[in-house]
């Protein structure tokens, strides 16, 4: 590793510089916080022993603009007189760990080692489904599931016609909404509706507005969300929750494409491509009789089915690679390493809240490790199961289908699954054999 040392305390700066070199490390020094920035610009450190106390300055102060320039530089503060309240500051402002002078040998070793081996085990940036320009920025996966759904969005962008987007709550509906209205231009508008949130007597003015004094609290005319969507694209989520006469007024909207703001006396024209989403069977609701069939027929122009997270586990790891990167810099916590037993664990899991679930578990793991390893344990607790309640041979399942998943995912370059996975080639070769995979 490359190690910036921003101390004025000489012995103790030479304590530090020899012991890190002695670890085979490179090391510089410097004495001022006016000279930090500069030096990390400079010198790009893979991490930074930063004072609290210098001579010309806090230590502290620097740390959000550090860790605004450089997201994965890691900082460990030093102090010896600040209060508790410091160690707060410190993490709010991105340290990942604090040392109090005088500190011992074992403290320094025990910050050291949890540096090397993030330096060690690093997931790379996940790969993405390649299937049309941009949309490779909105999921994450290589499954030939989402590859399809990001086709679809693809066609949907390029085409302009009235989708339906149906999947389990948490996989992405919205996302893909966005990824639709993204790819067909972002400068265009986009009005969304919540349709399981609004009440029937207020589903009129929020789709087509009002004028002044149509209802007892119209003070002033307002534009529903079809005029604010002009041009571009209204997302009507949850649309199976639409009541019978909110369907009808949906109905008419799309056949004329014209619509009366309440309280008004004449029809505006409305040009807009319609994005609906429901985690709901429309179908199956149309021949219950709770959906209208016409209304259903004129939504389903374009349909794009996502998945659930258990029936794509292939994009687990690609998934979890990507939080891993994504989440520390947004709760400005250190990146944890997460080991293979606790992918194989993840993998297995079957996500019943989807892609939203993996995300605010790994939340909680990320926010839980503080930039340690994340193991098998850690996973199942958050998942709210008991270790030692798995039955046997299950880890060496989820370890295989894990193992398996990566090769796939990667090709079988033995690479990029070694860095996916935090394992040695050696390694690697030997669970090939062990579990009989082969290509």
């Amino acid at each position: 590793m490359r190690i910036l040392i921003v101390e004025d305390d000489d012995a103790l700066s030479e304590f530090l510089v020899g012991h890190c070199r002695d670890r085979g490390h490179a090391v510089e020094r410097i004495r001022y916080a006016a000279e930090c920035l500069g030096a990390v610009e400079s010198r790009s450190p893979d991490c930074v022993f930063l004072d609290v106390r210098l001579g010309d300055g806090n230590g502290l102060d620097l740390l959000p603009e550090l860790k605004v320039r450089h997201r994965d530089l890691r900082v460990t503060v030093m102090t010896g007189f600040e209060p508790l309240s410091s160690v707060s500051k410190a993490t709010a402002g991105g340290a990942e760990y604090f040392l109090r002078k005088p500190f011992k040998l074992a403290e320094v070793n025990a910050v050291l080692e949890k540096l090397e081996q993030h330096a060690t085990v690093v997931l790379p940036r996940p790969e993405t489904a390649p299937a049309v320009p941009g949309a490779a920025a909105t999921f994450v996966g290589s499954s030939d599931a989402m590859t399809e759904v990001c086709r679809a969005v693809g066609l949907a962008a390029r085409s302009g016609v009235t989708t339906l987007i149906e999947g389990e709550s948490g996989v992405g509906k919205e996302l893909a909404a966005r990824a639709i209205h993204s790819l067909g231009g972002s400068e265009r508008p986009f009005a969304a509706v919540d349709c399981a949130t609004i009440v029937e007597t207020l589903f009129e003015s929020e789709l087509f507005g009002h004028e002044k004094g149509a209802f007892t609290g119209a003070v002033s005319s307002r534009d529903g969300k079809v005029r604010l969507a002009e041009g571009g694209l209204l997302f009507l989520d949850e649309v199976a929750e639409l009541t019978p006469r909110m369907q009808a007024k949906l109905l008419r909207l799309l056949q004329t494409r014209t619509f009366e703001p309440v309280g008004g006396t004449r029809s505006v024209p409305a040009n807009f491509q319609l994005i609906a989403a429901t985690n709901r069977g429309l179908l199956g609701m149309v021949q219950q009789g709770t959906f209208r069939s016409d209304l259903y027929y004129r939504l389903n122009v374009l349909r794009i089915l996502i998945p659930p997270l258990r029936d794509r586990r292939e994009d687990l790891p690609s998934l979890a690679a990507h939080f891993l990167r994504e989440i520390p810099p947004r709760i400005r916590v250190a990146e944890p390493p997460l080991a293979a037993d606790a992918l194989a664990a993840l993998t297995a899991h079957d996500w019943p809240g989807n892609v939203r679930e993996l995300e605010h578990t790994m939340t909680r793991l990320i926010l839980q490790a503080q930039g340690r390893t994340i193991d098998r344990a850690a996973v199942l607790a958050a998942l709210g199961a008991d270790p030692a309640a798995a039955p046997p041979g299950s880890l060496s399942t989820m370890e295989r289908s894990t193992i398996l998943a990566s090769l796939e995912h990667t090709g079988w370059n033995f690479g990029e699954t070694c860095a996916l996975l935090g394992i040695s080639r050696p390694t690697l070769r030997r669970k090939i054999a062990q579990y009989d995979l082969a290509r």
